[in-house]
């Protein structure tokens, strides 16, 4: 089962809304995670790097499920204590 306490470290995510339109469609590997950001890893023009993208603003498809980026927009040892959303 999905949910806002796991790990996402590890995992693809993908940009699915966004206030900044260049971000749309987004793919990559999470790598790191802040209060505020993801560090993913993408590939562009064939080759790979890293991009910070913020979490406020943004909508992201990890795995099936779709997670606003305000409501991931704290420390991730903070979020299992939390409820389901």
């Amino acid at each position: 089962m999905e949910s806002i306490k796991q790990e996402f470290i590890g995992r693809e995510a993908e940009i699915v809304r966004s206030a900044n339109k260049q971000l749309l469609g987004l793919k990559g590997k999470i790598v790191d995670e802040t209060r505020q950001a993801f560090k993913m890893l993408v590939r562009k023009h064939g080759f790979n790097e890293f991009k910070m993208i913020m979490k406020q603003g943004n909508s992201f498809r990890i795995g099936t499920k779709i997670y606003d980026g305000q409501k991931l927009n704290r420390r991730p040892e903070d979020r299992i204590k939390i409820k389901d959303e």
